[in-house]
């Protein structure tokens, strides 16, 4: 059977800050209709003006995802945008009353947790979705992408940090909502404590807090904080895969695989899926093999 588009019955609200301005922002969470697809509203500017949530509004990829339309910008989109996509919520609008979206707890649960309070509903309309029948190969710098057929959704990850907490860690996931909500939603974002000068100066990282964000220290966690997983770090790595090819306004029917994936390169791999496809009713086909190098 064809998957229907979904949306959620009510609006629900959100608060907290920004990791990055550290400003308070509140996110009102809307029903939005079919073909409506995932959109951002600055509430607090004249006209509320709208960021749809397409490869087309990428704004910047340092260290955050952040979108813009005009002169409207919204910042660090990338975890509310996973907990729609990793719940196969179609159509949204999020209302936010500043320029970042809040940290909550780094991960993508607490918006999940919300998501779900307002209870997501099946639409009429039949979901848009992204088939891979041959594999797709990118490379941007130090980081690799293989997009290969699969029957259902999955994303594999990799990473290599010179940290003894994190080494050479690799997880996978069904990109469906119950396994995302265990194994993926939860994982925080995570930075080292030498970080963290030279981001404020980069005016970044002004709300970073131990609240908000595992802060690793020269051979571990710092004073307080514990792991949810003992490959937390990789699994973050896969929420933001998942919160960046949100932009791709497709289902994914493929198996992504990341070697040291960052924001840069997930937004790349958004980009190369949404440009090598061509539309065949309801559902996408990528029909070339690509690579960049």
């Amino acid at each position: 059977m064809t998957a229907k588009q979904r949306t959620i019955a009510r609006a629900v609200e959100v608060r907290g800050y920004g990791i990055h301005t550290g400003e308070l922002a509140v996110v009102r969470l809307r029903p939005a209709p079919e073909h409506g697809g995932l959109r951002f509203r600055r509430a607090d500017l004249p006209g509320a003006p709208e960021i749809p949530a397409t490869v087309e509004s990428i704004h910047s990829a340092h260290r955050e995802t952040a979108l813009r339309s005009g002169e409207a910008v919204v910042r660090t989109a990338e975890h509310v945008l996973a907990a729609a996509h990793g719940l196969t919520l179609d159509n949204l609008r999020i209302d936010v009353s500043g320029p970042e979206l809040p940290a909550l707890d780094g991960s993508a649960a607490m918006w999940c947790d919300r998501l779900l309070d307002a209870g997501p509903v099946t639409q009429a309309a039949e979901a848009p979705s992204l088939r891979i029948d041959r594999p797709l190969h990118l490379e941007v710098g130090g980081t690799r992408y293989d997009v290969l057929p699969a029957e259902t959704a999955r994303i594999s990850a990799t990473i290599d940090f010179d940290h003894p907490l994190i080494g050479r860690q690799s997880a996978s996931a069904r990109l469906e909502p119950a396994e995302f909500l265990r194994e993926i939603a939860p994982a925080r974002t995570f930075g080292l404590s030498a970080w963290g000068e030279a981001l404020r100066e980069q005016g970044l990282a002004l709300g970073a807090t131990p609240k908000n964000t595992l802060v690793l220290s020269a051979d571990g966690l710092e004073a307080g904080q514990n792991l949810r997983f003992p490959d937390e770090f990789v699994r973050h790595k896969i929420l933001d895969i998942v919160g960046d090819l949100a932009l791709v306004g497709a289902r994914l029917q493929c198996h992504v695989v990341a070697e040291r994936p960052g924001h840069h390169g997930n937004l790349e791999l958004a980009r190369r899926l949404v440009s090598c496809r061509t539309t065949r009713g309801a559902g996408l086909r990528e029909n070339e093999t690509n690579e960049e190098g």
